[in-house]
């Protein structure tokens, strides 16, 4: 039987340059931070600004040399009284859309609560393209968590 190869650091420049080539055709991406950690992981953060409306996101973008998934991150900060209110249908939203969600109070700020969403796309092969698709996932989500905190 053939020994699957383990992911190497060739495989996550080609996951650096395929996140730009998709979405430099969809939205304007700018490389904020580019890193390659000591123990070789790759993190990176992207400024997203969408080409059919003029909001701008932050994509925070991971991915652990020798496995065969990525984690793409946003940010959004709540309000802490709706979070204590909402916290459970605000959970229920994101796990429809299989994103999890990470609460951390904003330090010095006691009325706001910083979330973090959080998506892992597995990567059976890495020079498959499927951060298009993870990406909107992840968009979508958001759209749809912001929706419940406003009331809509």
């Amino acid at each position: 039987m053939k020994k699957k190869r383990v992911p190497d650091k060739s495989d996550l420049d080609t996951i650096r340059d395929q996140i730009l080539d998709f979405a430099c055709t969809k939205h304007d991406f700018k490389p904020e931070t580019d890193e390659f950690l000591q123990n070789g992981n790759w993190r990176g953060a992207f400024i997203v600004k969408f080409k059919d409306s003029p909001e701008e996101e932050r994509l925070y973008c991971e991915a652990p040399l020798g496995e065969h998934f990525m984690r793409f991150e946003m940010d959004i900060e709540v309000n802490g009284e709706i979070w204590k209110k909402e916290y459970e249908k605000i959970l229920q939203e994101s796990s429809g859309y299989d994103v999890a969600l990470n609460p951390i109070p904003a330090k010095g700020e006691d009325d706001k609560i910083h979330c973090r969403l959080y998506s892992r796309a597995w990567v059976p092969n890495f020079s498959q393209r499927i951060f298009g698709l993870t990406l909107t996932n992840l968009l979508d989500c958001k759209k749809a968590v912001l929706s419940t905190l406003s009331g809509n």
